[in-house]
């Protein structure tokens, strides 16, 4: 985490909003409740910031997370080019969204390369999730 001297470390969900913000990254997208950012098998031309609101992860019936104002979701897709989404991402409330197109990524990465170890450790953290969610249950 980014922390200023003397200052309490900022949340990822802050920093995500901040470094966005700092680069001039507003393309907005709104949602209203029940609308599909996107589906599981569409191509992925985007990540996306919640400034506001709450989406869900969703594949099938199956809800993966909820996702708050602050975090992010798309980054599997727009990471591993060419792939499609590999699940639904729909809104739970009103949403307001920053968009980041590949091209936007790349360059955030270059200039501030703890955006980029931000979204891993957010990958990482719903692998992780997700391992533990769906490991058969085996006594050590």
């Amino acid at each position: 985490m980014v922390k200023a001297e003397g200052a309490p470390a900022m949340s990822p969900e802050f920093e995500f909003a901040t470094i966005a913000a700092q680069r001039g990254l507003h393309a907005k997208i709104s949602l209203r409740c029940g609308d599909f950012l996107f589906r599981e098998g569409d191509d992925a031309d985007a990540l996306y910031i919640v400034e506001r609101g709450a989406l869900r992860i969703i594949s099938g019936s199956a809800v993966y997370e909820t996702v708050q104002a602050g975090g992010i979701v798309g980054e599997m897709a727009i990471i591993d080019e060419g792939a499609p989404r590999s699940a639904s991402v729909i809104a739970g409330t009103y949403a307001q969204l920053i968009k980041i197109d590949a091209e936007e990524f790349t360059a955030l990465i270059a200039d501030a390369p703890e955006f980029a170890l931000l979204v891993m450790r957010v990958m990482a953290r719903r692998l992780r999730l997700m391992n533990q969610r769906y490991r058969p249950q085996t006594a050590w």
